[in-house]
C-alpha cells in the first residue's frame, strides 16, 4: 500500500484483483450510490470505473433557481440566476495532478429526463463526492481519493473503508419485475417497477452494453443507462464534442480546433472553465456524467436510460438508440 498526502487530498492503491467494479459497489455501506463504467468492448473509455456513495452536497435546480443542500450540517442554501452558471459558481475547485481523469466532483445530470418528470424530478441534479473509488481495469489496482472540500468535516478512514470491501459479505443476488409496457410517445414508454433497481442495471449492462454506463441514487429517483458515445469530454484543457454543428471559435484556442470523422477538437481557452463549455453545447436531449473538481468533465447523452420512481419505470430512448429492446429486460 501506497499513502500519498497532499494539501487537500488523499490516496490510497491496493490490489484489487480480487473485487470487481459490481461487488465493489455492493460492498459499499451508503447511501445515494453511483457506478459509472464502461463495457470492456470499448478499449479507449473502459479503463477506470468509479464508485462512490454518501456525497458530501447535492446540487438541485429547476427553472432559475439552484440548492445546494449539505449532507453534513443538512443545511440548505438557495441561489437564483441561470442554473448551469450558478453550478459553475458553487461546484468546488480542487487542483489535482494525477493519471485518473476522475478523483471527486459532480456526478449527475442536467436537462436528461423525460418533460414528464419535471414535476417530480429536478433538471439539474448533482450530488457532490469527495471520496472515490477507482477501478483500474487495466493493472486491477484501487485507487481510493479523498478531497477536502469543507474545512468543518472529518477525514474518512482510508484504511477501514478498504478493509471493508474486501470483508465484507456481498449481499444475495436480488431481482427486480419491469411490466406492462404503456407507449407514451416515440421517445417514452412507461412501466411498473418492483424490486431492486441495481439489478435492473447488471442485466442492462449486459443486454445493452456500451462505452458508457451509469447507475445513480437520487433521493427521488434512480437512473440507470447506457449510451454508446461520449458527446462532451474535456480532460487537460483538451474539449472533444461529437456535436457536429457546434461553433467551437468563442470556447477553443482558435488554431486548435479541427475536425475529425463526426468529432471536433480543440484546446479551452484559458478565459473559459468547462462548466462554460457544458453550458454552451448543451444538446437538446440533455447530459448525463460528471464534472469533476479539477475542471475534467465527460458527458453522455441518455440515449437508453430508465428512470425510477416508486412503482414505475420511465423508459427513454434517444434518436440514436433505435435499436433498444426492451425484451431482455422483461421480467414479470
Amino acid at each position: 500500500m501506497a499513502l500519498k498526502q497532499k494539501i487537500r487530498t488523499s490516496m490510497k492503491k491496493v490490489n484489487g484483483d480480487l473485487l470487481t467494479p459490481i461487488s465493489i459497489f455492493l460492498r459499499l455501506r451508503g447511501k445515494r450510490k453511483f457506478l459509472l463504467e464502461s463495457s470492456a468492448k470499448y478499449e479507449g473509455n473502459g479503463r477506470y470505473s468509479f464508485i462512490g456513495a454518501n456525497p458530501r452536497k447535492t446540487y438541485s435546480g429547476n427553472d432559475a433557481h439552484l440548492q445546494d443542500l449539505s449532507h453534513l450540517t443538512n443545511k440548505q442554501y438557495h441561489y437564483e440566476g441561470e442554473i448551469i452558471s450558478l453550478l459553475k459558481q458553487v461546484m468546488p475547485r480542487v487542483t489535482s495532478n494525477t493519471e485518473y481523469p476522475l478523483t471527486g466532483g459532480g456526478i449527475g445530470y442536467i436537462h436528461a429526463l423525460p418533460a414528464a418528470l419535471h414535476e417530480a424530478v429536478p433538471v439539474l441534479q448533482f450530488h457532490v463526492y469527495d471520496t472515490l473509488i477507482i477501478f483500474d481495469h487495466l493493472t486491477d489496482e484501487i485507487a481510493v481519493f479523498h478531497t477536502n472540500i469543507e474545512a468543518e468535516q472529518v477525514e474518512p478512514n482510508i484504511d477501514q473503508l478498504i478493509d471493508e470491501l474486501f470483508t465484507a459479505s456481498t449481499l444475495d443476488d436480488t431481482d427486480y419485475t419491469l411490466h406492462s409496457l404503456q407507449q407514451e410517445s416515440p421517445q417514452l414508454t412507461t412501466a411498473g417497477f418492483s424490486g431492486d433497481a441495481f439489478a435492473l442495471y447488471r442485466n442492462l449492462r449486459v443486454q445493452e452494453a456500451a462505452a458508457y454506463m451509469y447507475y445513480m441514487e437520487f433521493d427521488e429517483c434512480t437512473i440507470v443507462g447506457t449510451s454508446s458515445r461520449s458527446f462532451l469530454q474535456i480532460r487537460d484543457g483538451a474539449l472533444s464534442t461529437t456535436n457536429e454543428e457546434a461553433n467551437l471559435d468563442t470556447l477553443c484556442q482558435t488554431d486548435s480546433i479541427e475536425k475529425q470523422n463526426t468529432a471536433q477538437h480543440g484546446v479551452l481557452s484559458p478565459a473559459f472553465h468547462a462548466i462554460d463549455a457544458v453550458k454552451q453545447l448543451m444538446p437538446e436531449d440533455g447530459l448525463i456524467g460528471y464534472i469533476g473538481f479539477n475542471g475534467q468533465v465527460d458527458f453522455t447523452t441518455p440515449a437508453k436510460t430508465l428512470t425510477i420512481i416508486g412503482d414505475k419505470a420511465y423508459i427513454q430512448t434517444t434518436t440514436d438508440a433505435s435499436d433498444f429492446t426492451l425484451g431482455a429486460l422483461m421480467k414479470g
